[in-house]
């Protein structure tokens, strides 16, 4: 008996799912569209552009000197009305969910609720822009998540490949501070010659010198010619115990290519000093060979610094090594005495 109730249970439900099909698009947004679409939330919800919005929307706003918050129904009407999103209604869920995020990133300020059930919130965009954030999208990041780090940093993480002293390949990772400079390890440029010709994915640009800092594991290629920058790239030193990502080229075994890898931690420790005076921050995510020079990126979109050689007792032990990585203030100062003509694109919350 209790089998017969549930196939009678269960045909109806089949009959009717083959009957019509479903209304609302539940497929996650492609990481350049959460993108596109979190730009013109931003847009839609500054009190800047409160008069504009509402006339694409056909709203008649209140008196000339007020504004009022709008909510996340009256955006889905401007992705039409704009034609900025076709058959917007049909995303409503992932829309919801994109600007519950830009809330939560406090990136926009819930102002109550309005009559929608399901999309009503209101929302005022508040957030102030600090000059360099100003430049790029970087300040997306705490919305938009791991997958929008990785999508931007991959344009400026290249694979830095050369020959060591026994005629062996070897690589390591750098990263695009300028047009003509790359940032990597001092230990990576010592331990090979670097190619005089490199490829980064589909340019292929010429080594033109390489310097590298004594003391201070930090190390510059100029390269020529230019290559693109990442706008708003900024670095600043870390902080104790927040979440960060090491993204970088490691040698993967059976890989036929290089391939960017990317791993999760927090920083364990904001600064500790070796026996030999380097200054360097502790954290959780792994490295491995060929991450080094690779950047240690905050989930709040900013550079912390790079990777370094890990600190262990003996390399001919095993053991539970210590990942390390040298700070934006370390690096800044590497880089000041090289006499390098590049600064270091810092964070100066101005």
């Amino acid at each position: 008996m209790f089998r017969l109730l549930v196939v009678r249970l269960h045909c109806p439900i089949t009959h009717m799912a083959d009957e019509r099909s479903r209304y609302s698009r539940l497929a996650p947004f492609p990481v350049q569209e959460r993108l596109r679409l979190s730009l013109l939330a931003i847009h839609f919800f500054s009190p800047l552009a409160y008069r504009e919005v509402c006339a694409a929307i056909r709203k008649t706003p209140p008196a000339e000197n007020r504004i009022e918050p709008l909510g996340g129904h009256d955006f889905l009407t401007y992705l039409k009305e704009t034609n900025q999103l076709l058959e917007a209604d049909r995303y409503i869920y992932r829309i919801r969910e994109l600007l519950s995020q830009l809330a939560d990133a406090h990136l926009l300020t819930e102002m109550g609720r309005g009559r929608d059930v399901m999309i009503g919130t209101l929302y005022y965009f508040m957030r102030e822009l600090t000059e360099r954030e100003q430049q790029g999208v970087l300040w997306l990041a705490p919305a938009l998540g791991a997958e929008f780090i990785h999508h931007v940093f991959s344009t400026v993480t290249v694979h830095l490949t050369g020959i060591n002293s026994d005629g062996d390949v070897r690589a390591g990772t750098g990263l695009v501070i300028a047009p003509h400079w790359l940032l990597t390890c001092a230990h990576v440029l010592r331990k090979m010659k670097v190619h005089e010709r490199q490829v980064l994915g589909t340019t292929e640009i010429t080594v033109l010198r390489t310097l590298v800092h004594d003391a201070i594991d930090v190390g510059l290629v100029e390269v020529s010619p230019a290559l693109p920058c990442l706008p708003g790239l900024a670095f600043r030193n870390p902080d104790i115990a927040e979440t960060v990502f090491t993204v970088g080229y490691p040698r993967v075994p059976l890989s036929r290519e290089p391939t960017l890898v990317m791993h999760k931690g927090e920083i364990t420790s904001a600064m500790i000093t070796t026996f030999t005076a380097q200054k360097l921050f502790l954290y959780s995510a792994i490295a491995r060979p060929g991450n080094s020079g690779g950047p240690i990126i905050a989930t709040t979109g900013h550079v912390v610094g790079i990777v370094t050689e890990e600190l262990a007792e003996k390399a001919s032990e095993v053991s539970m090594p210590f990942h390390a990585g040298v700070c934006a203030a370390e690096i800044t100062r590497a880089i000041g005495e090289l006499e390098a003509s590049v600064a270091l694109p810092v964070e100066e919350y101005q």
